[in-house]
């Protein structure tokens, strides 16, 4: 069964995506972090290319291409399977096919919101859901 995380709480969703993701590479796990549409994958994907120094990150984008550890997309891929990164505020179709869901929540209100129905769903229909507050994160711990 997929192990939930929920990170609320989050101030900067894409400084947090570096340490989720470098943590990953450190593991050798993949990631599909899932965006909500072409624009915020456009703005990541930008972010993640120009980022300098050891926290540059090679990915894709919307490309099945197995030898890709860390992909960007808002359609669903298959033949990931490791860490599912929800980038997004929306439910993810086949998120359960995946080793590790991680939500992340920022502390804005209409997000916490979208935040609270995914977990409800999540709990509804069994799964069991770790909450972490970002402010007191330790990325070695997810």
């Amino acid at each position: 069964m997929t192990n939930v995380q929920f990170v609320f709480n989050v101030k900067d969703k894409s400084t947090l995506l570096h340490s989720l993701l470098l943590h990953n590479l450190h593991k050798k796990k993949t990631s599909l972090v899932f965006c909500g549409d072409q624009s915020e994958i456009a703005a990541l994907s930008e972010n993640l290319w120009s980022n300098s120094g050891i926290n540059f990150f090679p990915h894709t984008v919307n490309k099945p291409c197995k030898n890709e550890v860390i992909v960007l997309s808002n359609k669903r891929i298959d033949w990931m399977d490791d860490t599912l990164i929800n980038f997004s505020n929306s439910m993810i179709d086949g998120f359960n096919r995946y080793l590790k869901l991680i939500e992340l929540v920022t502390d804005n209100e209409k997000t916490k919101e979208k935040g609270r129905e995914r977990y409800k769903f999540y709990k509804d229909c069994g799964y069991k859901v770790d909450s972490i507050d970002a402010k007191n994160l330790i990325v070695n711990l997810l």
